[in-house]
């Protein structure tokens, strides 16, 4: 008897896990669809954030040709030109994605095809917060490189 409540508990733990994991792909691809579309109001419904907020960056990127760029909520809010109009085909792949509670992080590849053929790949971290039924991103890291 002991051995099947053993099964039966972690036979739920594992059927309750993959829903999540589901859902937190749903969203980033979701977040991906609307930024390949700009549509930066369609973007921001899949972010948590202080649109106040101008001391923590939320969204930290490492760009192909060396350089630096980051948004704060304050900046993510107000700024309509962020998320870039990207004339790209846009891919994502590789996702590993852990949750605990409410906790959520996701890293995965994302190859970015510009028309002509070239490619750049990068990858991506990014932290979700469970609010209501809905996952919520709240950061993304992303790295740009050339594939090799």
């Amino acid at each position: 008897m002991k051995n099947l409540l053993f099964v039966l508990l972690i036979t739920s733990g594992s059927l309750y896990a993959q829903p999540s994991e589901e859902a937190i792909k749903a969203t980033l691809l979701a977040e991906a669809k609307a930024l390949k579309a700009h549509q930066p109001s369609e973007v921001r419904k899949h972010w948590l954030f202080d649109p106040k907020d101008t001391k923590h960056t939320i969204v930290s990127v490492n760009l192909p040709d060396g350089t630096y760029t980051s948004r704060t909520g304050a900046d993510f809010a107000s700024d309509d030109a962020f998320p870039p109009a990207m004339p790209l085909s846009v891919s994502n792949a590789d996702f590993r994605i852990k949750s605990a509670g409410n906790f959520a992080s996701a890293n995965y590849q994302t190859t970015y095809t510009a028309p002509d053929g070239k490619a750049v790949k990068a990858h991506r971290i990014v932290l979700l917060e469970k609010t209501g039924n809905d996952w919520k991103i709240t950061s993304i890291s992303e790295h740009y490189y050339l594939p090799k």
